[in-house]
């Protein structure tokens, strides 16, 4: 994943280098939004093939990044957030921070996806990438649902169906002995209940974390899967012949080579 960073990074540092009309642009677009954000609407910008490919593929990259530092921000928050509520406001809490990183998981899995696919949609019009980006792309998308499989159906069977605290043990124990406290008057088990509470935030810790760790883990993996076809061991990204700015030409370098 670091090495796309780097490839990403020096293109872009070059283009800011090499054009002016570039810059300025950007700047002028940029400060056009700082002053006025809500007034302000940005139309599409005409460029060079290879920049709007290497553009669209750096957004495609950047929002799986997103979803995973999204996944790092739950686990900080949840705990800060658990912590400084009431006792009797902590189990809603954790059912909130539970569906919030399932919900993050499973926006995290389509844009794994979705970058999975823009790299063989955008590779496989190239022949001399199209055999690998299919194979390689398919092996990794089948890898990625497998490993979220679980997270993903736990996600759609407690957000859609049911809340969460329905289902998971530790916040039905929690939700029993709220009952048995708040209702029935059962002040022997106000020990138990903290006890609870401090489990199903552990809980709720380990999990975010897992999944997290697992976001980051498998971000990594497409990006490992797909280098050694479209990243140059100088760390710069291969632009497909379709999306070159001067294809004709390379095309009859290519001819001239393997003839």
């Amino acid at each position: 994943m670091k090495r796309y960073l780097t490839a990403f990074g020096s293109q872009a540092e070059r283009r800011w280098a090499e054009s002016e009309d570039h810059r300025n642009l950007a700047i002028k677009r940029s400060m056009a939004v700082v002053e006025s954000p809500w007034e302000t609407e940005l139309d599409s910008v005409g460029d060079t093939r290879e920049f709007i490919f290497l553009r669209d593929f750096f957004n495609a990259f950047q929002e799986c990044t997103h979803s995973c530092r999204a996944l790092d921000l739950i686990g900080k928050l949840s705990f800060a957030s658990i912590d400084a509520l009431d006792e009797n406001e902590q189990a809603a809490a954790i059912t909130y921070w539970i569906e919030s990183y399932l919900n993050e998981v499973y926006i995290f899995h389509l844009r794994l996806l979705d970058l999975t696919k823009f790299i063989q949609r955008k590779y496989k019009k190239d022949v001399d990438f199209s055999e690998f980006v299919m194979e390689v792309g398919g092996s990794l998308s089948e890898f990625v649902k497998g490993q979220l499989a679980p997270l993903i159906e736990d996600r759609g069977a407690h957000v859609h169906a049911r809340r969460h605290r329905h289902a998971d043990p530790e916040l039905s124990r929690l939700a029993i002995l709220d009952v048995l406290i708040d209702v029935l008057g059962r002040e022997d088990l106000r020990a138990t209940r903290v006890d609870s509470r401090k489990a199903a935030r552990e809980w709720l810790a380990k999990q975010v974390a897992y999944s997290s760790d697992l976001s980051w883990h498998l971000l990594n993996e497409v990006c490992r899967g797909f280098s050694e076809g479209i990243l140059l061991d100088i760390d710069r990204i291969i632009v497909p012949l379709p999306y070159k700015d001067n294809p004709g030409a390379l095309l009859n370098a290519r001819n001239q080579q393997s003839t």
